[in-house]
This record gives structure tokens, sequence and C-alpha cells, in this order.
């Protein structure tokens, strides 16, 4: 067991020397020691220090451990041998399982680091300027997306994205889009668009496709370097969309946080990916499936206006709560 000493509570991590197969990380300002040890060939820190490290309590049975506040207002449920956890009732992925050993349990620090503190912390963003948002209705043109008798993905897609931009223009925000009518376009098209426009942040609006019984909404920040994505497949080369990891992750959580409190809808989690559009943008990008279209009741609401609606709702709530905490972040 080795023990890493975090002085400070902004976290920008500087890593000072290596002792003992481990690494001395020094955060100035705050006693709080938080311990790590090596389990599965990575480096994982004790839950109970990191409550300790958010005044948080902490419990844990045989399934699972609890982080809370003694005014309910947060709440953090690990699942043992599990990446799956969730934030005030709000499910999101680890990039690795849970450990548990008796009355202690573990996350790695690369899921302390990218994934629960950012979702905790307005501090540990990294500050940027909001000027231009682009929205991305994914598809068009040819490509349908997904497609039932009723519906095609691409249309359903192009009308939440311009409610979306109405919406947010309506705040004040500066919007662009990435096509604004039925138009082929490659994913290095948008890409290239968002730099091209030094886009702030991208938002792609998806909807999903299984079998006909599967439901629910589920949004993808990109995969960390060297980490597995949700559903598989490790790469361990940094590629542009790693430049704002730790702001994926906590845009991801405030958008889909918020389209779930409007839509009631089955939540598939907060999840990490590697498409091309998440990879190849250098600001916090995010991608959205809004719900299946395969499953027939949610296939019908997401071609209803209100639906459609309540999710470009959800989108901009979820752009204020991510841009009160860059404020917060930048000492604003």
């Amino acid at each position: 067991m080795t023990t890493v000493s975090f002085r400070r509570l902004w976290f920008s991590l500087t890593v000072l020397l290596l002792l003992f197969g481990g690494v001395a990380v020094e955060l100035h300002g705050a006693n709080v020691r938080i311990r790590y040890t090596w389990l599965q060939a990575r480096r994982h820190v004790y839950l109970r220090d990191i409550a300790s490290y958010y005044n948080l309590g902490y419990s844990v049975s045989d399934e699972q451990t609890v982080l809370s506040s003694r005014d309910g207002k947060r709440r953090l449920v690990f699942t043992h041998r599990k990446p799956m956890s969730s934030y005030n009732g709000v499910n999101f992925y680890l990039l690795y399982p849970t450990q548990a050993q008796g009355n202690q349990s573990f996350i790695t620090e690369e899921d302390f680091r990218l994934t629960v503190d950012p979702l905790l912390r307005a501090n540990a963003l990294q500050a940027h300027p909001l000027r231009l948002i682009l929205i991305d209705p994914g598809h068009g043109g040819k490509d349908l997306g997904g497609n039932t008798r009723s519906a095609r993905e691409k249309e359903i897609v192009l009308a939440t994205a311009r409610r979306t931009a109405q919406l947010l223009r309506a705040k004040g925000y500066t919007v662009a889009m990435t096509r604004t009518g039925d138009a082929d376009l490659s994913l290095k098209a948008r890409t290239d668009l968002a730099a091209r426009l030094g886009a702030s942040l991208f938002i792609s609006i998806h909807t999903n496709m299984a079998s006909p019984a599967v439901s629910g909404l589920e949004t993808f920040c990109m995969t960390p370097a060297g980490a597995a994505s949700t559903h598989g497949g490790v790469k361990n080369e940094k590629e542009p969309g790693n430049t704002y990891d730790i702001n994926n992750m906590a845009l991801a959580f405030e958008i889909h946080r918020s389209i779930l409190q409007r839509i009631k809808s089955v939540d598939r989690g907060v999840k990490r990916a590697r498409f091309y559009v998440l990879r190849q943008v250098s600001c916090p990008a995010i991608l959205i499936e809004t719900g299946f279209l395969s499953n027939p009741a949610e296939g019908r609401r997401l071609q209803t206006v209100a639906h459609q609606q309540m999710v470009a709702e959800g989108i901009v709530e979820g752009v204020l709560r991510y841009h009160s905490a860059l404020l917060r972040a930048a000492g604003k």
C-alpha cells in the first residue's frame, strides 16, 4: 500500500516522483491523505478516503459502496465488480469495475480523476470560453440513420437540433449547426466545421436502434487514452477529443441528467466511446442517443413535437449547468 497526499483542492494533477512503484501526487492546500494500492495491475484508490476528500459518509455492503452527504444532496453508489455507478440517481459508467475486499472498496486512480471528480467538483474542470456551440444532427441526405416504417432518424434529429439551437440562442449563446437541411455530410466534414468555426462545445444528436424490447437514453463522451470504451476497445494514443477528458464527462452528465428529468426515460447511463466525431474535435464533445426508434412505444414518442421539445430543453438546461460549473472553475 502506498499513500498519496493531496494538499490542495484545485485538482491540477502534478506528478512529482516515482516511489516504490507508486506515484506521489501533490495537490496543494488540503490535508487529505488518499491511499492507493495495486489491484489487477492497476493503481486503485480507497473509496473510504475519497469519501473523506469530499466530506461524504461511507458505507459498504457485499454488493455496493455508498458515499453520501448528510443533507442527502450528494449520493454516489458504486456496484462492486461492475463499472455501473450512479450519482444522485443518474447512471454513469466507470472506466473500470469497482473492486472490493472486506470492508474496503476501490476505484482506479483514472476513474477518481477523470470520472468521479468532474461530477463532484467544479474546480476539477478546465476553464474555457463558451463562444460557439455546434449542434450536429446525425446522418442526413442518403444516410437515413435508423429507419422504421414510419420514421427516419435523420429527420427526427434535425427537428430536435433545430429546437435546441433556437432555445440556446434565446439564452444568448452563439450557435451553429453542422446541417440545417437534409444534406449529405461526412463525419470528417462535421469535425472540420467544428475546427473552422472554433467551436467551444460539440453536441451530436441521434436516435438508437436495437431489438424492440430495448429503450432508453444514453449519452457518450470520449474514452480517455489507454482505457477501454464502455462496450470494449482500448487505444493508447491520445486523440484531439482527449484534450478535454475531464470536461467531456461533466458536460455529458449534466446534459444526460437534464434530459432524463424531462422525458422520464430508461436511464442507460453516461458512457465512453471513440466515435469519430468525439475523437476528432478539440473541444468538449458528446453524442446523445435520445431513444430507440426500434422500440414501438419510444419510437412513436421520438416522432412527436412534445418529445423533441423536451429533449431540446434538457440539452439547453445541461449546457447552462455546465456553463455555471465553468464559471465557478474560473472563479467567477
